[in-house]
């Protein structure tokens, strides 16, 4: 019986030794992506995250701010240990980190051939969404409609009105508005300041602030890309969207693959996934920001409310970034100097 009871105490323990060299359980690979919060996170995680896990089996980190923070963090760290695998923002902020990012792979992101022309930035980077930049107004306040940039002026909005800047310097499609009424080049920062002395609008360097503004009537008018205004009269906010007459300048929504990437197959992938015809309807639908994926079959309703194919793309005003990138210091020190 002791004899037994030694045989199978030498196999337990024996079991208990070998545990160790039996091969681990593969962990689940994780990659990281920025995103914004509110909304756009909503549809995100239904439209492209849920469903991406699901069919590659990694988890998706989303990494929820705005481009100033992530372009930050991104310089911080450098380019071969960088804190994402896939870098989505505003492409202002882009122009100076360039350098961090992948060349653009159609192999592993076979959608990419399917994007317009304009969509393709540089040779490493994507808009994979776009939004006119123009006035929105809240309809139930008694003020004019806005047809012209001019009307921001006017003084009826004096305290109730605000506006775009980017890391305490003018937001470029600010200067596109001072040039289209003021006759000045896009990059003339002094007009630029000169007229935000006398709007005296409030500043602010989130369009997701804008919109709060707009909700709670903190402003009547505001500079706003389309696809916000539309989310809010959706929710039922009286609010309108007007593109002025003198034009309106593209706020892009743009896509990397960081050059550190550890994960960069699946990062080109997610991509993929997010320039699908699927994935832009989503986003189409439900936040009406405009698809650059020529193949999206939009609804008559949304379409009628976002850019929306090769006639519009024509019409829209694209920005030589790399020409901003080089003006910023400027830009920031007469910033410092005027408004502080």
């Amino acid at each position: 019986m002791r004899s037994r009871l030694t045989v199978v105490l030498i196999a337990i323990l024996a079991g208990t030794l070998l545990l160790p060299m039996l091969p681990a359980h593969a962990q689940q690979t994780t990659i990281v992506v920025t995103g914004y919060g509110g909304r756009w996170s909503e549809v995100m995680k239904k439209a492209l995250v849920e469903p991406f896990e699901k069919k590659h089996n990694v988890k998706v980190e989303v990494v929820t701010g705005i481009t100033t923070e992530w372009v930050a963090k991104l310089l911080a760290a450098g380019p071969d240990n960088p804190p994402y695998d896939v870098v989505f923002g505003n492409e202002p902020a882009f122009p100076i980190p360039r350098g961090f990012f992948e060349k653009r792979n159609e192999t592993l992101a076979p959608n990419i051939k399917n994007l317009y022309p304009k969509a393709l930035i540089g040779d490493s980077s994507l808009a994979m969404f776009w939004g006119r930049i123009g006035l929105a107004y809240r309809t139930d306040s008694g003020i004019k409609k806005p047809t012209s940039w001019k009307d921001f002026w006017d003084e009826a909005y004096v305290g109730k009105r605000s506006t775009y800047v980017i890391g305490n310097t003018l937001g470029i499609n600010f200067l596109f508005m001072i040039s289209k009424i003021f006759g000045k080049d896009y990059f003339d920062i002094d007009a630029g300041v000169a007229a935000i002395k006398k709007a005296q609008p409030k500043l602010v360097d989130f369009s997701g602030t804008i919109e709060k503004q707009l909700e709670q009537k903190e402003v009547v008018i505001a500079v706003l890309h389309d696809a916000g205004s539309h989310d809010l009269q959706k929710r039922g906010i009286p609010v309108d969207w007007v593109g002025p007459s003198e034009g309106q300048p593209i706020l892009d929504q743009v896509v990397q693959v960081t050059k550190g990437s550890k994960n960069k197959e699946l990062a080109w992938k997610l991509i993929d996934a997010y320039i699908s015809p699927e994935v832009q309807l989503a986003f189409a639908t439900e936040l009406f920001w405009s698809p650059t994926n020529k193949t999206v079959k939009l609804p008559a309703d949304v379409a009628k409310k976002v850019i929306n194919g090769p006639t519009d793309v024509e019409k829209l005003v694209l920005f030589d970034w790399a020409q901003v990138a080089k003006q910023r210091p400027q830009w920031t020190e007469k910033w410092n100097k005027e408004m502080r």
